[in-house]
């Protein structure tokens, strides 16, 4: 029963983020809305925060399982956005909201999760010792989250993957080129 629970109060807001902003939201909509007690909501969550970060995590984990392996940078950026876009006016309120830092959090550890997978198959084993393949992760992860939250703060107008394929060319040449940048 106690699974069942969790599951409607999970539903429940989840269909509720989609109508209006979190920070508008509160507990007692939620449990009205799955026919919950509030003592029932305070037995399986501390708090809103804490609901919020199990839901963005839940799917932060699915993302990661979809992706055993990722062939390029740019399908890697193009994961990271898709953990944005499958929830996009839920993204967009979490992200609005005092709770954007769970959101963050959770779009970090798929950006690191999606880097460390890329640069596993690219990077031949052994070329690279561990503190190296680290910071490689550490500065690709940084990047792609940067690049994804910066596009999620102009309102995700543009096409994010004709953005992102532009910027791996640009990369390309510069590395191709006699340029030290």
């Amino acid at each position: 029963m106690s699974v069942l629970t969790k599951k409607a109060i999970k539903e429940s807001f989840r269909e509720l983020i989609e109508k209006k902003p979190i920070d508008q939201l509160t507990i007692r909509d939620i449990t009205d809305h799955c026919g919950v007690s509030r003592n029932t909501f305070y037995y399986h969550y501390a708090d809103m925060p804490t609901l919020v970060e199990e839901i963005v995590m839940d799917l932060a984990e699915e993302i990661i399982l979809s992706y055993p392996d990722i062939k390029s940078l740019e399908q890697a950026l193009n994961v990271g956005a898709e953990f944005i876009l499958q929830n996009r006016r839920s993204a967009m309120h979490i992200l609005n909201s005092s709770h954007r830092y769970i959101y963050e959090r959770c779009l970090m550890k798929v950006c690191r999760h999606v880097v460390a997978t890329y640069i596993d198959v690219a990077i031949p084993s052994g070329t690279l010792n561990e503190y190296e393949r680290e910071l490689m992760i550490d500065f690709y992860k940084c990047l792609s989250f940067g690049i994804i939250i910066n596009w999620c703060d102009d309102g995700m107008k543009e096409n994010y993957a004709n953005s992102f394929a532009t910027l791996l060319n640009i990369r390309k040449k510069i590395l191709d080129s006699d340029l030290n940048i």
